[in-house]
């Protein structure tokens, strides 16, 4: 049944469409469909009885109108009105078979009362013009019924049956009684729940009209609609009252008001705002806006009264100049603000001689936040106050102090180079100020940092950059140190370690580091794993390793920097499982990227996903970084060691507390480092101090990996020590992956390489 639904188009979707297709095909298929059920009964007996009979041209005939019928319903889904002319059609011929082919001419004039049902069924899909057409052709076959004469049978056919007065009442009574009806109903529900929708619609459209009304009216401004030429259509009270009208009287809005130039007048409505007086109050000031623009070519105008606003701007331009020179001056001081000392600055400055220049100090109050903690908020805003006028006193006339924000005060001082040198005028101001202050019961020790900057008057320099470069020399300059002066070549290396650190996290985000490996081999030579080391290039020439680690670490990279090695050394590994190359690689971890828990969750999944990562992937923890005693990172380097990954600790001996991280760090091997290495064999004490470490580890069970070995001296003495893995130049300088790739070929189990540094 819900198919059917679907396809009558008698859902309740569909009854409140009132589309005219959609209704017309529901419409179609309702009379067609119905009517192939309804006569399917009438066509298979009277088939069945002129078989009998021998008849077969009635079964043919009758199988052909049943073919036309079941093509015209399936017309119907994409072509309605094709699909209703093959109706009017079959209908047709129907009743001329009817009334030519039947022996007896009573039962052959239902065959013409069949086709007066056209303008009903043309009314439908075809509208009224093709039923009147209709009706004027029905008139033909109504006089021959009024001749009462019987037409000549001109083929010599029959279709009459015994049964065939059944028949023909039958389709006549199931045509209209059923599949007319029907179709009608389909039509009234749609025609009935418009009908409603369209009552619901006026009904909404009648409040919107009195929402719209009462909006006009109390939308807060007075609100005027007018024609094109300014006559007033409608006006709510407001707007009666600033123009001084009757409720209801008309008039043209135009003819009313001054506008300020003759010129608005014309095309005001296209300018937006214009300012305006109402002619009967001469002393007003309006502003007409121009709201919108009515479909029916009307125009919303509104008025805003701005006359107290006008009188307002009056009495502020008789004051201006006063609160102007107030905007450059803090008002906790008195000393001039940013703004201030900039503009007075740059005016100083345009007025030195070539053999003068000026000094230009940022000075910071050091420890006012303490202070402030003693004795309260109140006694450091005092304090300020009484620095300000300290100072200002005990510094030249024509010196510039201003207070730039906080506890920062600026300082430009003009002086002569051929009488003091910059630095020591800058040492002699720092001299000169105040170094205790009494505040009420409390007497405060002052503290000073000054950054300093010079210029000349050829140097083109404004205030604006002078405040800024005395700022970098604040920034940049030793915290034990007083004063810190302004150096270039410090400022450009900053720029250009700024850019570097750019260059470098967009290197990270775009994935353009190389991952390098060195080998780990045993004392015979022969490779057992490697290590993985990230390698930068720009343009060609390689970025020290070293430089832009400590970039990572120092900026706050190093979570994504792990990352990115951890995503290239897992696709390396994946390759070479492929390729039956079965060599671990290990990472190295500084310790805040395992606290980080993406990047620790991202380690989880790999491992997840690649259940033999846990086996060839190691993880080597800097000494120096878990040396923190991070609770948190020791329960999840335990939590990496039981779930199979190895760890070892990397440079050993270089931190703080060495052998307590043996003890709270799972790990089974530890690297011994290069530093310890490189002093083999001439430095005794620093020999002994490795042979007891290598025994130590062994006492401990854990593999010991030494770094850095650069000679067959110290392989052989590490080999004699016990030292189960060795790395360094002598076995392999860091190659990029393809590299070994193409040197570890897979059919062989192992690779010797004692002769290495040779092909570096």
């Amino acid at each position: 049944m819900g198919w059917l639904s679907r396809y009558l188009r008698l859902r309740t979707q569909d009854l409140g469409n009132a589309d005219t297709a959609f209704w017309q095909q529901s419409v179609l298929r309702i009379i067609m469909l119905s009517g192939l059920c309804l006569v399917s009964v009438i066509v298979f007996h009277s088939s069945w009885q002129a078989w009998q009979l021998g008849a077969y041209h009635v079964i043919i005939i009758s199988s052909l109108f049943y073919a036309a019928l079941v093509f015209a319903l399936f017309l119907s889904k994409q072509h309605t009105k094709k699909s209703a002319v093959a109706l009017l059609l079959i209908v047709v011929m129907a009743g001329l078979c009817i009334l030519l082919f039947n022996d007896d001419f009573e039962m052959g004039k239902l065959g013409i009362i069949f086709i007066y049902t056209l303008p009903m069924i043309s009314l439908m899909f075809f509208g009224f013009r093709t039923a009147l057409v209709f009706m004027s052709l029905n008139f033909i076959p109504f006089i021959y019924l009024l001749q009462n004469q019987a037409p000549n049978n001109l083929f010599g056919l029959s279709i009459t049956l015994p049964a065939t007065h059944s028949y023909l009442h039958g389709l006549l009574f199931l045509f209209f009684n059923l599949c007319l009806p029907l179709a009608a109903a389909r039509i009234f529900s749609t025609l009935k729940r418009s009908a409603g929708q369209l009552s619901e619609l006026n009904q909404n459209l009648a409040q919107s009209h009195n929402y719209y009304e009462e909006l006009f009216e109390h939308n807060g401004s007075a609100t005027v609609l007018v024609t094109a030429s300014g006559d007033i259509i409608k006006s709510n009270s407001l707007a009666c009252e600033v123009l001084g009208l009757e409720v209801g009287q008309q008039a043209n809005l135009l003819s009313l008001l001054n506008f300020m130039q003759d010129g608005q007048l014309q095309g005001h409505w296209l300018k937006g705002k214009v300012e305006c007086k109402v002619k009967s109050r001469p002393d007003s000031s309006l502003v007409l806006k121009h709201v919108m623009l009515t479909r029916s070519g009307h125009h919303v105008v509104s008025l805003q009264e701005i006359s107290a606003l006008r009188q307002l701007q009056q009495q502020l331009k008789q004051s201006q100049k006063v609160q102007d020179s107030w905007l450059h001056y803090d008002s906790l001081t008195c000393l001039p603000n940013i703004a201030g000392f900039t503009e007075l600055a740059n005016y100083k400055q345009e007025q030195l001689a070539p053999h003068e220049f000026a000094l230009v100090a940022i000075i910071r109050l050091r420890h006012v936040k303490t202070l402030n903690q003693q004795y309260g908020y109140e006694f450091g805003s005092q304090l300020l106050q009484h620095f300000s006028k300290v100072a200002k006193a005990a510094l030249p006339s024509d010196a510039v102090l201003a207070r730039v924000r906080g506890v920062k005060f600026a300082l430009w001082l003009k002086g002569d180079l051929n009488v003091v040198d910059p630095k020591q005028l800058a040492q002699a101001i720092a001299s000169q100020l105040p170094v205790e202050l009494t505040v009420g019961p409390y007497t405060a020790r002052m503290s000073y940092q000054f950054g300093v900057s010079f210029t000349e008057r050829r140097d083109n320099y404004n205030a604006q950059q002078l405040i800024e470069q005395c700022e970098l020399a604040l920034e940049l300059s030793d915290p034990n140190q007083v004063v810190g002066f302004y150096d270039q070549q410090q400022a450009q290396q900053l720029e250009q370690d700024y850019q570097l650190l750019n260059a470098f996290r967009d290197a990270i985000r775009q994935k353009h580091l190389e991952l390098w490996l060195q080998p780990k081999v045993d004392p015979q030579g022969q490779i057992q794993s490697f290590e993985a080391l990230s390698r930068w290039f720009i343009d060609g020439q390689a970025i020290a390793p070293d430089s832009f680690v400590l970039m990572a670490e120092r900026h706050g990279l190093m979570t994504m920097f792990s990352r990115l090695v951890l995503q290239q050394s897992v696709g390396i590994l994946q390759s070479w499982q492929q390729q039956g190359l079965l060599y671990p690689i290990a990472i190295n971890l500084g310790g805040p990227e395992l606290l980080d828990d993406s990047f620790f969750a991202e380690l989880m999944s790999l491992s997840a996903d690649h259940p033999w990562l846990t086996r060839y992937l190691q993880l080597e923890i800097t000494e120096t970084n878990i040396a923190v005693q991070q609770p948190l990172l020791h329960k999840r380097l335990k939590a990496l060691n039981q779930y199979g990954f190895s760890i070892s600790i990397d440079d050993f001996g270089t931190g703080h507390s060495s052998l307590s991280q043996l003890v709270d760090c799972p790990a089974d091997t530890i690297k011994i480092d290069r530093r310890f290495v490189s002093c083999i064999p001439q430095d005794s004490r620093t020999v002994r101090i490795l042979h007891t470490t290598i025994q130590l580890a062994k006492a401990l069970n854990l593999q010991i990996v030494a770094e850095g070995v650069e000679n067959d001296i110290q392989r052989r003495f590490l080999q004699s020590l016990g030292c189960q893995l060795m790395q360094g130049y002598l076995f392999g300088r860091p190659a990029p992956a393809l590299y070994w790739e193409n040197l570890l070929s897979p059919h062989l189990s192992s690779v010797t390489i004692p002769a290495l540094q040779h092909q570096n």
